[in-house]
């Protein structure tokens, strides 16, 4: 019976080892080009990796997931796309372009690429600076815009924000404290696409008072939409190092929002844009 019970177990071992198919290893693609304003959080010092490819790069060590912090926009492409499960921008300006930081511009075809890429599955994440890429002049909305979520419009001078969710259950909101709040450069946005489920926004507080730009109700700072297979998250904040990459409470959101992004847990993206934004206008006016 002894003999029976050790060749099962060994035969079980076996096929795990050799049969059983191994989980895979998530793979992140975090791109940091500057064709306008480079940010602090970004830039690199030599061959050194800036301050916030550094905070997600540990991140993706701690999830197990394969990273590669790149600065070459080029890299944003059909076949290269193709290696990745969840893609993260911290970009600027008009990507199509080597801009400011000279690094590799995107192909012609990047923007159409990226796009197809997420509706077929990928996972696109986009942190501050990444609406204001390929931004257009009047009324016109670029693909780019519609895919991300919004457009950059502005900012004032940094003062101490809160961030109010308005899905608390949402799966990447599951360790980020509702009221989380500090002093950081604080984006307005236009051009909304109103396909979006609006996960928190922004409450400027007595700001509202001291900077024409915040006077109006508290607008959305961090949202989701889901893109054919594939699912879009953007978060507003990530111009300080101090007082964001360093905070415990945004990293384990960023651990969130990659396992959303690459498809685990509820998708959660139905739109409610017009609602929240109109329940923000109520509240303010009474």
């Amino acid at each position: 019976m002894r003999y029976v019970i050790l060749v099962t177990v060994f035969a079980a071992l076996a096929f795990s080892a050799q049969g059983a198919p191994e989980a895979k290893a998530l793979r992140v693609l975090y791109l940091t080009k500057s064709a306008g304003f480079e940010h602090s959080a970004i830039k690199r010092d030599g061959d050194k990796l800036g301050y916030s490819e550094k905070v997600i790069g540990e991140i993706a060590k701690q999830m197990g997931a394969t990273y590669t912090a790149t600065k070459d926009a080029s890299q944003i492409n059909a076949a290269n796309l193709k290696n990745y499960d969840v893609v993260i921008f911290y970009t600027s300006g008009n990507l199509t372009e080597p801009g400011t930081d000279k690094q590799p511009a995107m192909g012609a075809s990047g923007v159409a690429d990226l796009k197809a890429w997420v509706e077929q599955g990928g996972g696109l994440i986009g942190f501050h600076a990444a609406c204001d890429s390929f931004r257009t002049e009047g009324e016109g909305v670029s693909p780019y815009t519609q895919l991300m979520g919004a457009e950059f419009a502005g900012h004032g001078k940094q003062f101490k924000g809160s961030i109010k969710a308005v899905d608390k259950s949402h799966p990447a909101m599951q360790h980020f404290p509702d009221g989380w709040s500090a002093n950081e450069e604080w984006y307005t946005f236009k051009k909304f696409n109103p396909d979006m489920h609006v996960i928190a926004v922004l409450d400027a507080g007595e700001e509202r008072g001291k900077q024409e730009m915040y006077k109006g109700p508290s607008y959305p700072f961090i949202w989701c939409r889901a893109e054919g297979k594939g699912r879009v998250y953007y978060n507003g904040l990530g111009h300080r190092e101090d007082t964001v990459w360093d905070n415990k409470d945004v990293q384990a959101s960023i651990a969130d929002a990659i396992r959303w992004a690459a498809g685990e847990g509820a998708l959660d993206a139905e739109s409610n844009y017009k609602q929240v934004v109109d329940a923000q206008e109520k509240t303010l006016a009474k």
